[in-house]
C-alpha cells in the first residue's frame, strides 16, 4: 500500500497569557472563542501529514471569523504593535 501526503487545517485559539489550545474545525474555535477571555484570538495553519510527521506550509496565522487572515499575524513573529509574538 502506498503513503501519500495528507493536507489537512489544524486549528487553535490562543488566549491572552499565551495559553495555546487545539480545536478540529474552524466553527468549534470560533463557537469557543468566548470562553478563553478578552484578547483571545483564533489561528490556522495548513498542514501535510506523512507517515508519522506533521509539516506546516506556512505556519499558524489569526483569522477573522469571516476566515479571513488577519493581515501580518504569524506566529513567533512579533506583532508590530505589542512587540510579542
Amino acid at each position: 500500500m502506498a503513503m501519500g501526503n495528507l493536507p489537512a487545517r489544524e486549528w487553535m485559539i490562543k488566549d491572552a497569557k499565551g495559553r495555546k489550545y487545539s480545536f478540529d474545525s474552524e466553527t468549534e474555535a470560533f463557537g469557543e472563542l468566548a470562553e478563553y477571555g478578552e484578547g483571545a484570538t483564533v489561528w490556522t495553519r495548513d498542514v501535510v501529514r506523512v507517515a508519522f510527521i506533521t509539516k506546516s506550509v506556512y505556519g499558524w496565522q489569526e483569522v477573522s471569523e469571516l476566515g479571513a487572515p488577519v493581515t501580518g499575524r504569524v506566529l513567533g513573529q512579533p506583532d508590530a504593535a505589542t512587540g510579542r509574538g
